[in-house]
């Protein structure tokens, strides 16, 4: 995808927050997830439908949570996500991309980043390892507590919005660094999706950086549930307007 801004909207909405939500308890609480007990667990996949301007069903999308494993010594956290795009966006643009990231089990800080994109039939890969070296990958040298896209979005369901309701982040997405503010605007929004209506904390969320001419912003619905699913997320941005909706819980 030739405009970077684009696949950073889209799979933000893919992956509600997935580029755009790198979030680490720096402003209040700092470190606090990496005490608490994760609402997700391994085997959760979500599938969601992304609209894109006028197209209301531009993309589908899987997050899934894969088995525990240890990380070169470490325990550690396997999320992956999978998106291709539908007619009629596939007619002029194939997307057929898969992200793999290794989250460090309590902080969920990123370990490496792997993505496998294949668009318009042109494949490509990268295997990104933060702040250290592993075989077969390429070491970025991040902020501490730096998280890749998915990390991001499990970091930010682990997060107690109602104790801590101001987050400020770095966040790489394999390309560039961002700056993030995020913070909770209401505790409970009626929100209506495919999968069903549910009871959702609002999050807005402003992403920048030198190379943008003005922040992008973003709103997350989590639903108030022991998962803190993400159900909705909507962004209104440069190339566009995107929304990402749950479709399903498999």
């Amino acid at each position: 995808m030739r405009d970077h801004r684009l696949r950073l909207a889209l799979f933000a909405a893919v992956a509600p927050l997935t580029a755009v939500l790198a979030i680490v308890p720096l402003v209040r609480g700092r470190g606090r997830a990496a005490g608490m007990a994760m609402p997700f667990r391994p085997g959760e996949t979500l599938v969601y439908q992304v609209g894109w301007m006028s197209m209301s069903e531009a993309l589908t999308a899987r997050l899934k949570v894969m088995p525990r494993l240890d990380f070169y010594g470490d325990p550690a956290w396997h999320f992956q996500a999978v998106a291709h795009s539908e007619d009629p966006l596939r007619y002029v643009l194939a997307i057929d991309d898969q992200f793999d990231s290794y989250a460090g089990a309590r902080s969920l800080a990123t370990r490496q980043y792997e993505l496998y994109l294949d668009e318009q039939g042109k494949q490509s890969a990268q295997k990104l390892s933060l702040n250290s070296r592993h075989p077969g990958t390429e070491m970025v040298s991040a902020p501490a507590g730096t998280r890749d896209p998915l990390a991001a979005l499990y970091a930010l369901r682990a997060n107690n919005w109602q104790r801590t309701p101001q987050l400020l982040s770095p966040v790489f997405d394999g390309k560039h660094f961002y700056r993030m503010f995020a913070h909770i605007v209401a505790g409970h929004d009626s929100v209506a999706v495919p999968a069903g209506t549910f009871d959702a904390s609002r999050i807005a969320v402003s992403v920048s950086s030198r190379r943008l001419s003005e922040p992008m912003n973003f709103t997350i619905w989590l639903a108030n549930n022991a998962a803190r699913t993400p159900v909705e997320v909507d962004a209104d941005i440069p190339v566009g307007t995107v929304k990402g909706e749950l479709l399903r819980i498999e």
